[in-house]
């Protein structure tokens, strides 16, 4: 459903990210990408929505073709829902409101100023049930706990009713008993609907137990690539070059050069149609 040709990423400074790649996903495949920080993980992940601009090669949709393309990226993104690492919510607004958000890319920006069709809204509920929060739907985001505010942000994706999910490290911040529930809704909901998954983690173990596919990447390439039955101890070794592996889900490698900051767009407040 998405490949990438020839893709390759070079930051400011000549600071080579991703070197050229050539890669696909399956719809209703979930994919962990794992590797030490620096190694390319998030710049991959990134790249498959534009947040990070290729250097060289491209991306390109089954559905919409070359993303380089204005129409196409615009309409790709709309069915490509990403959950961050930190959850990236608006806390003064309740769980409901914020799941909301995920419409907003269904409607021009004059009309979302006004209060969002009732079919978003029963929608909006629909997905924060099926994450277990609708109880929560009209309490703050700020009063509710990390474990729950990660939910929202996977209703919020559901709620664009896409066809792939990217995730940047979702659990990270995470206690581990909480990490495995969400990774383990995360991966159910995508199997159930037929979503690809594309989630980037520091946590070998779970890579091995959630993950249909891991993609091992060290120095800016991939060096692995295949179900987690034939992640050997050569091949962990490969992807952190003598490095410790964290095997550990409560370790995290040290250092986060890869990482950026994901832009904050300003919203526009959202009143709900009665």
């Amino acid at each position: 459903m998405l490949w990438t040709e020839g893709l390759g990423v070079t930051y400011p400074g000549a600071v080579l990210a991703l070197k050229p790649t050539a890669i696909g996903f399956d719809r209703g495949q979930f994919t962990v990408l794992l590797g030490l920080s620096g190694a390319g993980k998030s710049t991959l992940l990134r790249t498959l929505n534009h947040l990070v601009r290729p250097s060289v090669g491209r991306v390109v949709s089954a559905e919409f073709g070359d993303l380089a393309m204005g129409r196409n990226l615009r309409q790709h993104r709309r069915k490509s829902a990403m959950v961050f690492q930190h959850h990236q919510l608006i806390e003064r607004h309740s769980a409901l409101e914020n799941v909301m958000m995920g419409r907003l890319a269904y409607h021009s920006t004059w009309r979302s100023l006004f209060p969002l069709p009732r079919g978003d809204l029963e929608l909006s509920m629909h997905c924060l049930e099926r994450v277990g929060l609708a109880d929560k739907a009209l309490t703050r985001v700020d009063q509710l706990s990390g474990g729950q505010q990660q939910r929202v942000g996977i209703a919020r994706a559901l709620a664009q009713q896409p066809s792939l999910i990217l995730a940047d490290e979702p659990v990270a911040s995470l206690d581990p008993a909480t990490s495995e529930r969400v990774l383990t809704l995360l991966r159910d909901i995508c199997r159930e609907d037929g979503i690809a998954a594309v989630v980037s983690l520091h946590q070998l173990e779970y890579a091995r137990s959630f993950a249909d596919r891991i993609i091992g990447l060290a120095d800016a390439e991939i060096v692995f690539d295949a179900a987690p039955a034939a992640l050997t101890e050569a091949e962990i070794s490969r992807i952190y070059r003598g490095a410790s592996a964290p095997a550990n889900p409560d370790l995290r490698s040290a250092g986060m050069a890869e990482r950026t900051t994901a832009d904050r767009s300003t919203t526009p407040t959202l009143e709900i149609a009665q």
